[in-house]
């Protein structure tokens, strides 16, 4: 069964699911025909220019070697050659590609969600956010590409995107675990102590359950750092994390996932896998033993 989450060609955009009373703006497809088309047109125009390159490849030779009764056959061949290509340059012209209007009616997704699925690959649009597990998206209409964590990519044919996520999401696992639970827990030892008043970093036993979301809005408390740092980078790290239930801190304290809507100021936070299963997430401890 497909994962309700994850997109598909039938798929409603975000468009639609902002605004559920009103039509779609365009069934005009995206990108992916005229980028075809317009493929085809340059492919036929290299062509053309290897050949005009044969033909005066073919007249200097014979310069070269002398060969003065081919020298007018070979001139006429390279002269037809050329007038050729300057009729195909002619008849070059970008594709008009409204990119801003295909990222904010959720065209450009539909296409890549195509482009992926067709590769094993699943794109997960939910609460206002993309993924390609373990990777987050932004589409940059300004920039007109599509941020990949924190890279701004700017070839975005549908199926170029696509076999490039996929490539990103086979390659290895270079998270360091230890590295993000340091940083968690030093704005956990912030946060803890107006949970228990009696909690110690260093003490033996549990530390009070922190909500996750309190941890991010710590950590990105400055506006750089928050967009250094959005909120889906936070969630796919914590679905690495939960991947690495043994990781420990420098310290040896080892953390547990814990906490439900019951937790005081927990709100669910989910992060989807590289299926598009969702995974929630509310609040964390340490423990020091």
């Amino acid at each position: 069964m497909r994962n309700p989450h994850s997109w598909g060609p039938k798929d409603r955009t975000l468009h639609e699911l902002q605004n559920p009373d009103k039509p779609r703006a365009s069934h005009k497809p995206a990108t992916t025909p005229f980028l075809a088309a317009w493929d085809e047109q340059l492919a036929g125009l290299e062509r053309q220019a290897g050949a005009t390159l044969r033909a005066t490849k073919r007249l200097r030779k014979a310069a070269l070697e002398g060969a003065v009764a081919s020298f007018p056959a070979a001139v006429t061949d390279l002269q037809r050659n050329a007038a050729e290509l300057h009729s195909a340059l002619g008849q070059v012209t970008a594709p008009d590609i409204d990119l801003a209007g295909t990222f904010a009616d959720g065209r450009f997704l539909a296409e890549l969600a195509a482009a992926a699925a067709a590769l094993n690959v699943t794109v997960v649009q939910r609460d206002g956010r993309v993924s390609v597990y373990p990777l987050a998206l932004r589409l940059e209409q300004r920039a007109q590409g599509v941020r990949i964590g924190r890279r701004l990519e700017r070839r975005i044919r549908p199926s170029f995107l696509a076999r490039y996520l996929r490539d990103l999401q086979q390659r290895p696992n270079r998270f360091n675990a230890r590295q993000f639970l340091e940083r968690l827990f030093r704005a956990y030892s912030a946060l803890a102590a107006s949970r228990d008043e009696a909690w110690q970093p260093n003490r033996p036993g549990e530390g009070p359950l922190v909500p996750l979301g309190d941890l991010h809005d710590l950590l990105t408390v400055l506006p750089a750092a928050a967009a250094d740092y959005p909120l889906e980078e936070f969630l796919l790290d914590l679905l690495r994390l939960d991947r690495q239930p043994d990781a420990r801190t420098g310290r040896g304290h080892r953390f547990e996932l814990g906490g439900s809507t019951g937790t005081k100021g927990a709100k669910r936070l989910s992060a989807y896998d590289e299926t598009g299963a969702q995974h929630d997430y509310y609040a964390i401890r340490f423990i020091s033993e």
